[in-house]
């Protein structure tokens, strides 16, 4: 089966179909443009995320350490020495915390 002879295009089909393809390569670059933005917004959100997770841990090991640290001085199983440490330590943990959170 032969094919129909094509005529050309006229003036305005021409000028139609060019801005078509303007169209079609603008979206194209849009789309590619979202998908990086996205990309970019999903990583500092997952980073945001972990931070966050970690400094979480950091309170509960400071929360536990104070806690662990008055039960024992309670039952007097700590000299004052012993307690000043246990009592540094969940300080320097929240502070660790503090520090990260302001970071981020």
């Amino acid at each position: 089966m032969p094919n129909p002879p094509t005529k050309p295009l006229t003036a305005l089909k021409r000028e139609l179909l060019a801005s078509v393809e303007r169209l079609v390569t603008a979206y194209e670059n849009l789309a590619q443009e979202l998908h990086a933005l996205e990309n970019r917004s999903t990583s500092r959100i997952e980073s945001k995320m972990n931070g966050l997770a970690h400094c979480v841990a950091l309170l509960m090991k400071s929360h536990l350490t104070s806690v662990t640290t008055l039960a024992h001085w309670l039952r007097e199983e700590q000299n004052y020495a012993t307690l000043q440490a246990g009592s540094e330590t969940s300080w320097k943990l929240a502070k660790d915390t503090e520090r990260r959170l302001n970071e981020s």
